[in-house]
C-alpha cells in the first residue's frame, strides 16, 4: 500500500510523465506499420501542446510578476518572494524550451523514406527514448512546478498571519486560505488518481498490438 502511494507521489511530482509515457509508446515505439497518418497526428497533438504550455506559462510567468509588485510582500517572509522569483524563472525557462521543441519538430522530415524521424524522435535505444522522452515534457514540467512553487510563496505570506500578530481578519482570511486550498488540492489529487490509474498504460500497450 505504501509502495503503490510512493509510486503515485512520483507520477504526480513527475506530472505529466506518464500520460506522455502512453502516447509516446502508441504513437512511435508501437507504430511498427510506419503509418505516416499516425505519426503525423502524434506530431501535430505534440506542437499543440508545446504551444499551449508556452502561452500557460507566459500567463503564469505575468500573473508571478503581479503579485511580486503586491504591497503585501513588502513585509512578507524572505521566502515569499524566493519562491515567487523561482517560479518566474521556471516559467521563462517553459517558454523557451517550448519554442525551441517547436522549431525541432518542425525541423524533422516525416515523410523520410529511411524512417530517420524515429531516430530524432525517440531514439535508437532504451536510454535515449526515455532521454527523449524526458526533453519532450519538459515544458509543462517546468510549468507545473513554477505554479507548484507559486502556490508555496502564496502559502507562506497567507499562513504566516495564524502565528504572527494577534487574532484578526487576516487570520481569518488564512483559515478560509487553507478551506479553499484543501478542496483545490483534494480535487487535484483525484483527478490525479484518475488519469494515473493502474490500467491506461496497459489497455494502451495491449490496443497497440492490435
Amino acid at each position: 500500500m505504501v509502495s503503490r502511494w510512493l509510486k503515485l507521489g512520483v507520477w504526480i511530482l513527475t506530472h505529466p510523465w506518464r500520460c506522455l509515457h502512453v502516447s509516446f509508446a502508441n504513437g512511435i515505439w508501437e507504430n511498427t506499420t510506419e503509418d505516416p497518418f499516425k505519426i503525423d497526428t502524434w506530431v501535430k497533438a505534440k506542437k499543440r501542446e508545446l504551444a499551449e504550455a508556452g502561452i500557460c506559462a507566459t500567463i503564469v510567468g505575468a500573473a508571478i510578476t503581479a503579485s511580486i509588485q503586491w504591497n503585501q510582500t513588502y513585509d512578507a517572509h524572505w521566502s515569499v518572494l524566493g519562491f515567487w522569483y523561482g517560479a518566474l524563472l521556471l516559467s521563462l525557462f517553459s517558454v523557451v524550451i517550448s519554442f525551441h521543441l517547436g522549431i525541432y519538430l518542425n525541423s524533422i522530415p516525416l515523410r523520410a523514406p529511411d524512417w530517420s524521424y524515429r531516430s530524432a524522435i525517440a531514439g535508437d535505444t532504451k536510454i535515449g527514448r526515455y532521454a527523449s522522452l524526458w526533453v519532450l515534457q519538459t515544458p509543462t514540467q517546468l510549468l507545473s512546478y513554477s505554479i507548484i512553487s507559486y502556490i508555496l510563496g502564496l502559502s507562506v505570506m497567507i499562513l504566516r498571519k495564524l502565528w504572527e500578530g494577534p487574532w484578526s481578519n487576516d487570520s481569518k482570511i488564512a483559515l478560509l486560505y487553507i478551506g479553499y486550498f484543501v478542496l483545490g488540492f483534494s480535487v487535484y489529487v483525484s483527478t490525479a488518481v484518475w488519469i494515473y490509474r493502474p490500467d491506461l498504460y496497459i489497455r494502451s500497450s495491449q490496443s497497440s498490438q492490435y
